[in-house]
């Protein structure tokens, strides 16, 4: 994915790929402060062109294509690694989200994330925190095109964070079909949101809060219909006011029929589920005004991706978190983390490695044996599993596919399946690091920092070469036996494992 060799080091993009429409975000961070300079905001309703199979229409997909290479256009002079875009519930919900994301990566010019449910609300929240003053636990309430969000917290960290399968894109198509408004429908379609809400209020209320948040574009529709009803231009709107718009939404009879002070043309195709979704979100959880945030996911998206590039990384937060929870080996962790890192610094330029899948590397190092936690045998593929399934805040489902693919493939019989999987992108130094990682706990099974060589590394196309203090392996045959095994499991990756011996005028400290 190329860039102009004219770059702005200064300034950073977020991009949010919701369901309902596509935004951007272009902003300066000069001297600790962030100034938004460009907004681009596009209607492409993702979610209402998928059916139900997974697979999306040909006018939404050339829609979506459109927008993105627009979007490519403004992006094409910030540094890649300033850039940062996320898919939400309509990219989860397609068939073949990577075949999509190989073409729509190349019109937009940077990786697309596709970020879980919960990762969404985080982000939500991170943005919403950025316009709202802190008094005590708030409750932000994210209506997307295919999910809602819902968080609790205190500061720039949530306690709690859900989603739950209604947006107002879906909710609309699925609870009015044919577009006609009806009395029964509505009450279905409402205690339908209240049933998937019985499951997750018990952290909710347990918390509680002291604000309660709107964010997203439904959100800020309905309070525009409110103000526009009421006289009184409040960033809040009330049960009362939604239900009134719901009686004349009732009155209308059909969504093609709607035409209320501050609906948009744009908006009044979804706004009947959207407006659905919060009154039962707010008669569940009592809610009776609801403040309106202008900030919402890509505003978080925007601030996080800047913490990443800082000291402030959500990711290695999760990493030790979950290294904690599942007592990993620290010093062995950090060990075999450490022989990684050395071997991939030898080699990376040579393969082209990225500094973002660097981290990757390091990440999975420091987790390899989180699946021992549950059994010895095949912990390997107990630790992928947890990866890859486990919430994780801060990284993507593609980052957390690509450690768990690494994790599985650290020991035992490789499978290069798990390599075509991954996205085109990632899979070169996917095939890479499965070879230096399993190399780097073959070396590292003793456990003992005093029996670790000094080493070198080099690759020249298939060929790796390792490279260890002279007779060293004479006194070691368990590592020796292991390293001829792994000569056997390499070639599967077509890369030929020579062991060699470094002079003893030439050794590496």
């Amino acid at each position: 994915m190329k860039r102009s060799a004219m770059t702005d080091r200064n300034l950073f993009a977020a991009i949010d790929l919701g369901s309902n429409s596509f935004h951007m975000l272009v902003a300066r961070h000069e001297h600790g402060e962030i100034r938004v300079i460009d907004r681009l905001k596009d209607m492409v309703r993702l979610a209402g062109g998928i059916d139900r199979r997974g697979h999306l229409d040909t006018k939404t997909y050339r829609d979506a294509m459109a927008s993105l290479a627009r979007f490519g256009q403004r992006i094409a002079g910030i540094p890649e690694r300033q850039v940062r875009a996320v898919g939400t519930q309509a990219f989860r919900q397609l068939d073949n989200p990577y075949g999509f994301l190989v073409v729509a990566e190349t019109a937009l010019g940077c990786p697309i994330d596709i970020i879980s449910g919960r990762e969404e609300a985080r982000l939500v929240y991170l943005g919403v925190c950025q316009a709202t003053s802190d008094n005590g636990n708030r409750l932000v309430i994210d209506i997307g095109g295919g999910s809602t969000e819902l968080v609790i917290g205190e500061g720039l960290e949530p306690e709690v964070t859900e989603s739950i399968p209604f947006g107002c894109v879906g909710m609309t198509r699925q609870a009015f079909v044919n577009g006609k408004l009806t009395r029964k429908r509505w009450c279905r379609a409402v205690q339908a949101v209240q049933a998937d809400l019985l499951d997750i209020e018990a952290p909710f209320h347990r918390l509680g809060w002291q604000q309660a948040i709107g964010s997203s574009g439904t959100i800020r529709a309905l309070e525009a219909m409110s103000t526009r009803q009421s006289g009184e231009a409040n960033a809040t709107f009330s049960l009362r006011d939604v239900e009134n718009l719901r009686e004349r939404m009732l009155e209308a009879g059909h969504i093609d029929a709607l035409d209320l002070p501050g609906l948009s043309s744009r908006r009044r195709p979804v706004i009947a589920g959207g407006t659905v979704i919060i009154e039962a979100i707010m008669k569940h959880f009592e809610i009776e005004i609801l403040g309106v945030s202008q900030h919402a996911l890509r505003e978080g998206v925007l601030h996080d991706l800047i913490g990443r590039l800082s000291d402030q990384d959500p990711r290695q937060r999760s990493v030790e978190a979950m290294a904690s929870r599942y007592q990993c080996d620290p010093g062995q962790a950090e060990r075999v983390r450490d022989w990684t890192l050395h071997a991939a610094e030898q080699v990376a330029e040579r393969w082209s490695v990225q500094d973002t899948q660097l981290e990757y590397l390091e990440w999975s190092a420091l987790l390899h044996e989180v699946g021992l936690a549950i059994a010895h045998d095949r912990h390997h593929l107990h630790g992928a599993y947890i990866i890859e399934h486990a919430e994780l805040p801060g990284f993507s489902r593609q980052e957390q596919q690509f450690m768990a693919a690494l994790i599985a493939s650290h020991r035992g019989k490789l499978d290069p399946a798990v390599i075509e999987i991954q996205p085109p992108r990632h899979r070169d130094a996917l095939r890479l690091f499965i070879a230096i990682l399993r190399l780097a706990v073959t070396i590292c099974r003793v456990r003992r920092d005093a029996d670790l060589p000094d080493f070198g590394l080099d690759l020249r196309d298939q060929r790796m070469e390792l490279r260890l203090s002279a007779g060293w392996l004479d006194s070691h045959p368990l590592t020796m036996h292991g390293l001829l095994q792994e000569q056997q499991q390499l070639r599967k990756l077509d890369l030929e494992l020579i062991i060699g011996e470094i002079p003893e005028h030439q050794l590496l400290i």
